[in-house]
């Protein structure tokens, strides 16, 4: 597979838009739940009771609470679970319903109040970091096509090979520094777009073998550039290791 820009694509940001708003959906959902009507009446509850469930391998308590309404006791469940369990005698606010006293709601506070929210905000937080990143990923193809069509180009070699994020050897992606002289003609390090595919960093021995390289430089401001990796040859998961080692090792000894 020959080496590729890394993108924003439009598949990732539709993923992205469904699972923040599965996630926002779901979490209003719950927050709803644990909503109480305006019109409901507190009292003070004492927990009596516990119940429990397995999540995950771990055990999660929730409290039962009693509560009195004249001379009538109620229980209800607390719809917040934890891994820690809740002290019998302890007392819980509960609220309910005037026109039917059995219906009720343990009222949460603290972490437990506010732990629902974190749903929804996280859906919404996911889905509005997808349109920016989305955008900015328009833009530099934008600008990526503007400087091959009107930037100046140069060609220079490959110094460096950075990784910029690791998962596996196959999924890794890298930068590819580029030495070139710019217009004043100082030789200065150019630094590719993060790379994808198992071609990333394929080539020779770039320390003793010169990869020459294109890099289109905007007139107007230097500083906006774009490091072409486009004719990058193929390589093996196992040729892309051993550069690796080569690049670290020649490092060490120079260092």
């Amino acid at each position: 597979m020959p080496a590729q820009r890394q993108r924003f694509s439009i598949g990732t940001l539709i993923f992205l838009l469904l699972f923040g708003g599965v996630f926002a959906y779901a979490g209003i959902l719950v927050v709803n739940t644990g909503k109480i009507d305006a019109s409901w009446q507190r009292v003070s509850g004492t927990i009596v009771d516990v119940s429990s469930y397995i999540s995950k391998g771990s055990t999660i308590y929730t409290a039962i609470v009693e509560y009195h309404v004249g001379d009538q006791a109620y229980k209800v469940t607390s719809n917040f679970g934890s891994s820690m369990y809740p002290a019998k005698g302890g007392t819980r606010e509960v609220a309910y319903n005037p026109a039917q006293p059995q219906e009720a709601k343990v009222v949460e506070s603290g972490a437990a109040g506010f732990l629902p929210y974190i749903f929804p905000i996280v859906g919404i937080a996911v889905a509005l970091f997808a349109i920016i990143f989305f955008i900015k990923s328009l833009k530099r193809e934008s600008e990526i096509k503007r400087l091959m069509q009107s930037g100046q180009k140069v060609q220079g070699v490959l110094v460096d090979v950075q990784v910029a994020n690791s998962s596996n050897s196959r999924r890794s992606s890298y930068k590819l520094v580029v030495a070139a002289t710019d217009f004043s003609g100082t030789v200065r390090n150019y630094v590719s777009d993060s790379i994808s595919g198992i071609a990333a960093i394929a080539m020779e021995d770039f320390r003793t073998t010169p990869i020459p390289m294109d890099v289109y430089i905007d007139s107007a401001n230097p500083n906006s550039y774009y490091v072409d990796a486009s004719g990058v040859p193929e390589l093996t998961a196992g040729g892309i290791v051993d550069l690796l080692k080569k690049a670290a090792a020649s490092k060490s000894v120079n260092g």
